[in-house]
């Protein structure tokens, strides 16, 4: 299904990953594809804004500070280590620090997350290297570009499966953001239904000018 979206709709997709990494969630779920429909680049985001759906709004309406636009900017400053009751709650989140830290040193040898290789003298990869004497887990694997993928929860794969509907529907030979948006807005998520209501969105008008826009472009 994934070769029928244009591009844009592939990154939006994408996005939802980098937007629940960044707040901490567990499965990407309708909201968090509308969120990231809201910093889409083909003008739906600029459609939506204009009917008050934007990532403040979203945010605002959730009680979250809003994404920031980069996905993963470095620190600012040294951090210190992990406490073990950070380590408790990230396991809690399904996320393994010793399960990281052997794939770590399966690659790049060992004692690679403590800031030497193999000997105990150098860093294996420049990649891992910090210029303190304590090391950001969390950096090292941005650098490292390892990241778990987020899944997909049952309301946000229908709103996919909505969303190549909505293409056929409006004669569109391929699936793009207006549709995700669509099937965003055809889903009957309660978050989401919250959202919407708490900005006084008008659904069927929003429905209409994507609807507009998608037969203007099929």
């Amino acid at each position: 299904m994934f070769e029928r979206f244009s591009r844009n709709a592939r990154a939006v997709v994408i996005s939802t990953q980098d937007l629940c990494h960044e707040l901490g969630a567990e499965r990407v779920r309708p909201v968090h594809v509308l969120l990231a429909l809201t910093e889409e680049s083909s003008g739906v985001s600029d459609l939506l804004a204009a009917h008050g759906i934007t990532t403040e709004a979203i945010a605002t309406s959730l009680g979250l500070r809003p994404p920031t636009p980069s996905a993963h900017p470095e620190p600012t400053a040294p951090q210190a280590p992990l406490s073990e009751e950070d380590a408790d709650a990230l396991r809690s989140l399904g996320i393994d620090l010793d399960a990281i830290r052997a794939a770590v040193e399966r690659q790049f040898g060992e004692g690679a997350l403590d800031g030497q290789g193999e000997g105990g003298t150098q860093d294996p990869d420049p990649r891992l290297s910090r210029d303190d004497d304590e090391f950001d887990l969390w950096a090292a694997r941005r650098r490292l570009g390892w990241r778990e993928h987020v899944r997909f929860s049952r309301g946000a794969k229908k709103v996919l499966e909505l969303s190549l509907r909505e293409a056929i529907r409006t004669g569109a030979r391929e699936i793009r953001s207006e549709h995700i948006a669509l099937g965003v807005l055809r889903s009957d998520d309660e978050t989401l239904r919250m959202v919407l209501r708490m900005r006084g969105v008008d659904v069927r008008a929003v429905r209409a000018d994507l609807e507009n826009r998608s037969r203007r472009t099929a």
